[in-house]
């Protein structure tokens, strides 16, 4: 597991979430949860880069918790998720 591509996986989950959450601000219902996996990824991100490689594997079970997040409009972001905890998992990098 490289905690780079870790990174990598986490930062292009809060971009899409960004996008998605931009969107969604115009009045949507699932602004709320939009807003929810956002913060969560920030959160992630500043963990990851405190921690390094080392902390990586305490952040999997909380990567699943968002990833269950990701309904509708938000289901994008699943996939990037998933990849993301199980290479926090100590999984196999993506091609």
């Amino acid at each position: 597991m490289t905690t780079q591509t870790l990174a990598q996986l986490i930062q292009q989950a809060r971009d899409e979430a960004k996008t998605i959450l931009s969107a969604l601000e115009q009045g949507h219902p699932q602004t709320e949860e939009s807003s929810a996996v956002y913060l969560g990824l920030v959160t992630l991100q500043k963990r990851l880069a405190a921690t390094g490689p080392s902390g990586a594997g305490a952040l999997a079970s909380e990567i699943e918790q968002l990833a269950v997040l990701c309904a509708r409009k938000l289901e994008r972001l699943k996939p990037l998720l998933e990849q993301a905890a199980r290479l926090a998992r100590g999984g196999a990098a993506p091609r």
